[in-house]
């Protein structure tokens, strides 16, 4: 099954209430939990601050957080008509895909793509883990921004969809050497 889109869920599978944590997922695959995903008193503002990753995206050699951001951005901007804005204040508690600054600089770089505003990256002096930062903005739904959130979304798909096609490849060029090996030792 071709990847066209990653799931968004409530918890256990459920359906998605604005304030309780949100399930990423890629087709059958568990990427992760946000939690807390917070509501302002009226409704109109949500906070996305901690995505907390699966074993198996801890494990895998890829980034998937650009296109979880998205997604996620996506779907609040899509499902709840009431929201105005969504605040970011992501910051880099484990290590995994490299120098701290460099992917706060890239998280900078996504949320300006998409038209957030008020985008600053500052270190995380609290962190036991020197390189953290954290990124923070605010992305304001209004038709540009939609439309710049969609131009980078379908942008991350394609990177996706390519990463998985080049791993289906590689796993199909593994079964045929192993199937020739074989035939080889069986001779």
């Amino acid at each position: 099954m071709a990847f066209e889109k990653l799931q968004i869920t409530g918890q256990d599978g459920r359906h998605f209430r604005l304030g309780e944590p949100m399930e990423v997922h890629d087709r059958g695959t568990f990427l992760g939990t946000l939690d807390p995903v917070t509501v302002s008193r009226d409704g109109t503002e949500v906070l996305i601050q901690r995505f907390l990753p699966s074993a198996f995206v801890k494990k895998e050699k890829r980034n998937f957080g650009p296109l979880v951001l998205l997604e996620v951005t996506t779907f609040l901007a899509e499902q709840f008509q009431g929201l105005q804005a969504v605040s970011y204040l992501l910051s880099r508690e484990i290590e995994m895909h490299g120098d701290g600054m460099q992917i706060a600089l890239a998280r900078s770089a996504l949320l300006q793509a998409i038209g957030a505003e008020g985008v600053a990256v500052s270190p995380r002096p609290d962190s036991e883990t020197p390189g953290n930062f954290v990124v923070q903005g605010v992305w304001a739904y209004n038709e540009r921004n939609l439309a710049a959130l969609r131009h980078c979304l379908e942008r991350e798909r394609t990177t996706y969809r390519q990463w998985d096609d080049a791993a289906a490849e590689t796993s199909q060029s593994i079964v045929a050497l192993r199937d020739r090996l074989r035939q080889l030792l069986t001779r």
